[in-house]
């Protein structure tokens, strides 16, 4: 019997080769300009590069967020104006009245959120509303 076996090419990645370049010397602090050198390309292309690859990977996390919260319950919405260091607390009472321990201590779950969604926070408070999904085993997806 034969196993269908599908491979991933590079068409299929959501980030190219150049993408992927571009990011990398971006996170390690390296200018755009520094980075046209490098690859021996013009300024105002490696801001569409960094550009495109930056929406690739928003688009990358929304579909992980949709997949992820298909086997969660939605439990609350951090409300925009929120400071996060309250969060802990209503994510704790929201999650209660469905019988589930939430696997992360006060410290954990601030750091998990900014980690999440660096995006809608500013500071301490929150700046977009966030949504938080909750599995059976009390494991948090935040989007």
């Amino acid at each position: 019997m034969e196993k269908n076996v599908e491979y991933l090419t590079v068409r299929d990645s959501i980030l190219t080769e150049r993408q992927k370049t571009v990011l990398q010397c971006r996170k390690m602090g390296m200018t755009q300009q520094q980075i046209s050198e490098m690859l021996q390309t013009n300024k105002s292309n490696i801001s569409l590069i960094e550009k495109s690859a930056l929406k690739n990977v928003r688009m990358a996390k929304d579909v992980l967020e949709f997949v992820y919260s298909m086997d969660a319950i939605h439990i609350c919405v951090l409300k925009r104006g929120t400071d996060i260091n309250h969060a802990p607390q209503t994510l704790y009472e929201a999650a209660q009245p469905l019988g589930i321990k939430i696997q992360y201590d006060i410290g954990a779950l601030v750091t998990q959120i900014r980690i999440a969604v660096p995006e809608k926070l500013r500071d301490a408070t929150v700046r977009s509303d966030i949504h938080i999904y909750l599995n059976e085993t009390g494991i948090l997806y935040i989007g």
